[in-house]
């Protein structure tokens, strides 16, 4: 079987398809191009700009951030929690008192 060759720009396009989405794997956007994964591979390492990294990066700092917010709220709520309870708590205690008087 010849082995294919292609443009540069060909090679140029399918690294910026791959760096440009999020969901797409190496197997999937090759296989949608007709081309080898492991050529897809080699062709982002030697044209690539990381945009896809760097974005991903970026999605998992706000994430973490997100859920920095989420923890934070989360145990403002608790300690809320906790008061309502020590103070039902000593509610019971004063009215059982009242109550045995």
């Amino acid at each position: 079987m010849p082995r294919k060759t292609y443009s540069e720009q060909f090679k140029r396009d399918a690294v910026a398809v791959y760096e440009n989405s999020m969901e797409g794997t190496f197997n999937s956007i090759a296989a949608d191009l007709g081309i080898n994964r492991n050529s897809l591979a080699n062709w982002v390492d030697k044209y690539g700009t990381g945009k896809r990294a760097r974005r991903s990066r970026e999605q998992a700092h706000a994430q973490q951030v997100s859920d920095a917010e989420r923890i934070r709220q989360l145990e403002k709520k608790l300690a809320i929690a906790e008061e309502e309870r020590d103070i039902l708590r000593k509610a019971t205690v004063y009215f059982t008192k009242e109550m045995n008087s």
